[in-house]
Parts: structure tokens; C-alpha cells; sequence
């Protein structure tokens, strides 16, 4: 055995790293177009490249039981998760802090925008046909497009075409919101998604965004 021992040691050294080894490349940066979705929470889901279009992302981890219908239960569970992830201090609340919190570093995409482009009479056509004047919803919660027929902020890449669905949240208007109005919106968004009125929503019932739109149609899942 002791013959074997300097044969052991040569293999040894030569498995071990050089001091002076270049380090392990970093991790590969995502590759292709980034594509954004922003859920009725507010949540924001990104994928890139040819991945399907986040929505189906969202929807698949809002369906606990997996059986393609995601009802008010489910819905309000997830709703209210992303509430309890905003409320930092856990008062209950989102404040003002918290709020800008979310649109500076949880969705910046809240913050403005626009989105251009040879399509634009389509993209509008579409949304004067998915918001008609007659849908029954308070005027905070309205869609609002900003800059004239051009949807800015959130409303890009969300379902209800709302610019920041947090700050909509506050129906009373008193700068924050408690975690009952939260449910209450969570309700009046199921309700307005719920065109059908089956008391559940599918994925191919939802409504596309502006930016699913005008993102060349890429499929849901």
C-alpha cells in the first residue's frame, strides 16, 4: 500500500484548484426580449426570450389545486399574499413608504411609460373594445391611459389596464391601504375579469395585454 501513496498525492494536486485559477464565469445574463406581466395584485412576472407569456406563470401559481379554473378563493388567497409581502412592518397596511417601495423597486414599470409603435390604431381599438364607459367600477379603480390614447405605467402590461394597481387600492383616498380594502378590490377586479360570470376565470378567458398584444400574439403557455 505504501507504494501507492506518492501516486495518491500527484493525483491529488493535480485535482486541486491553482491558486491562481480563473474564477467560475458569472452567471449568463438573461437572453432574448423581456416580457412583462403585471397580476391584479399588482405583482409584476418576467420571463425572456420565447417563453410563454408571463400570465400563464401567474395564473399556474394562483391555481393551488390545478384544475384550470382559478375561483374567488384562490384569487383573494393570492391577492392578499403579495398585500402581506408590500406590508414590510406588518401593520396591517401599505403606506406611503411601502407604497413607493413598489414602484421604485418592486414594479418600476408603475412609473411611467409609454408604449409606441406602427400599431398603435390597433392596440387602441382593442382597449376602447375591452373598456366600455359603462362598466360599474369606482373611478379609482377606472382604467386611465394617460397622454391621451396611449397607455402608460402598469397599464401596459396588466389585465384591467390600471397604471398603478397598488395606489388603486385606496378607495377611500386616505393615502394608505388597510388589508379590507385590499380585499374589497381584490373582489371588484375578480368580478370585472369575470365577464362570464361563472364565479371562475380560465386562462384563455383573460383578456390580453397591450404589451401580449403588441408582442407579436406569443402564446400563453
Amino acid at each position: 500500500m505504501l507504494a501507492f501513496l506518492p501516486l495518491l498525492l500527484l493525483a491529488v494536486q493535480a485535482d486541486a484548484p491553482a491558486d491562481n485559477a480563473p474564477a467560475a464565469p458569472p452567471s449568463a445574463a438573461p437572453q432574448g426580449r423581456p416580457q412583462i406581466f403585471i397580476a391584479p395584485s399588482g405583482e409584476p412576472f418576467r420571463v425572456f426570450g420565447d417563453a410563454p407569456y408571463p400570465v400563464a406563470k401567474w395564473f399556474a401559481a394562483a391555481d393551488k389545486n390545478g384544475d384550470g379554473k382559478l375561483d374567488f378563493a384562490e384569487f383573494d388567497a393570492d391577492f392578499l399574499r403579495f398585500f402581506d409581502q408590500l406590508d414590510a412592518n406588518h401593520d396591517g397596511a401599505i403606506d406611503i413608504v411601502e407604497k413607493t417601495h413598489y414602484e421604485t423597486t418592486v414594479a418600476p414599470e408603475t412609473m411611467g411609460g409609454t408604449w409606441y409603435g406602427p400599431s398603435q390604431a390597433q392596440t387602441n381599438a382593442e382597449w376602447n373594445s375591452k373598456f366600455s364607459d359603462d362598466v360599474n367600477l369606482p373611478d379609482v379603480d377606472r382604467p386611465s391611459r394617460g397622454g391621451g390614447d396611449i397607455p402608460t405605467g402598469a397599464a401596459r402590461f396588466d389585465l384591467l389596464g390600471l397604471p398603478e394597481p397598488v395606489a388603486a387600492m385606496d378607495l377611500e383616498l386616505r393615502g394608505r391601504v388597510s388589508r379590507n380594502a385590499a380585499n374589497e378590490v381584490a373582489q371588484l377586479r375578480f368580478n370585472q375579469l369575470d365577464a362570464a360570470h361563472r364565479g371562475y376565470l380560465t386562462l384563455d378567458q383573460l383578456p390580453r395585454t397591450v404589451a401580449q398584444s403588441r408582442g407579436g400574439g406569443r402564446k400563453r403557455r
